[in-house]
C-alpha cells in the first residue's frame, strides 16, 4: 500500500504590528496562548501537518510577517510560491481594519486565496463590528472568521477555510505554472511555482 501524498501549503499572515498575527499562530501550532511577544522581524516560518478531511493530509508552511510600515515592501519576498494569505485585523482597533483594504490587500498578488481574520472577539471593547468585517469581506471577495487566540475559538478554522478553499481546485487540477509578479523598491520579481 502507497503512502498517501502530502501537499504543501505555504501561507502567509498579513496585517498591522500587534494585531495578533503571531499569538494566532503560536494558538494554532501550540494550541496554548503566548501573552506577550515582541515584534516580528522579518518573517518567522512554522510548520504544521494537518489531516484537512479523512485520507486528505496537508503540510502547512506559515510565515509570520512583520506588521511595521517600513517591513511592508520587504516583506513580499516572501510571496513566491505562497498558496494562500490570512489577512489579520484586531477587532478592538480600527484603524487595523482600515489598513487591511488600504495597505495588506493590495500587497496580495491577483487571485490568490485570501481570508479575513478578526481577532480578540473575546474582548468586549470592540469597535470593528461583526457586519461591518463582513462587508468588507464581500467587497474583497474572500471568506471571513472571526477568532479568539486566548481562548481558541475559531482559530483553526481560520487557517482550514484558507485550505479547504486552495485546495479544491488542486485536486482537479493538471499540471500548472502560476507566474507571479511583484516590486521590490523599483524592481521587479517574478516567481513561477
Amino acid at each position: 500500500m502507497t503512502e498517501p501524498q502530502i501537499q504543501t501549503f505555504k501561507i502567509i499572515l498579513l496585517g498591522d504590528s500587534g494585531v495578533g498575527k503571531t499569538t494566532l499562530l503560536h494558538r494554532y501550532i501550540e494550541d496554548s496562548f503566548l501573552p506577550a511577544t515582541g515584534v516580528t522581524v522579518g518573517a518567522e516560518l512554522k510548520i504544521r501537518n494537518v489531516e484537512i478531511e479523512p485520507g486528505v493530509q496537508v503540510k502547512l508552511r506559515i510565515w509570520d510577517t512583520c506588521g511595521l510600515e517600513s517591513f511592508r515592501k520587504i516583506i513580499t519576498v516572501y510571496f513566491c510560491g505562497t498558496d494562500g494569505f490570512l489577512l489579520v485585523f484586531d477587532v478592538t482597533d480600527h484603524r487595523s481594519f482600515e489598513n487591511i483594504k488600504h495597505q495588506w490587500f493590495p500587497l496580495v498578488p491577483e487571485s490568490s486565496p485570501c481570508v479575513l481574520v478578526g481577532l480578540k472577539s473575546d474582548h468586549k471593547d470592540r469597535c470593528v463590528s461583526r457586519e461591518e468585517a463582513e462587508e468588507l469581506a464581500k467587497e474583497l471577495g474572500v471568506s471571513y472568521v472571526e477568532a479568539s487566540s486566548v481562548t481558541g475559538h475559531n482559530v483553526k478554522e481560520a487557517f482550514e477555510t484558507l485550505v479547504r478553499r486552495e485546495e479544491q481546485p488542486r485536486r482537479n487540477q493538471e499540471l500548472h505554472v502560476q507566474k507571479y509578479c511583484f516590486k521590490v523598491g523599483n524592481k521587479c520579481c517574478i516567481c513561477y511555482e
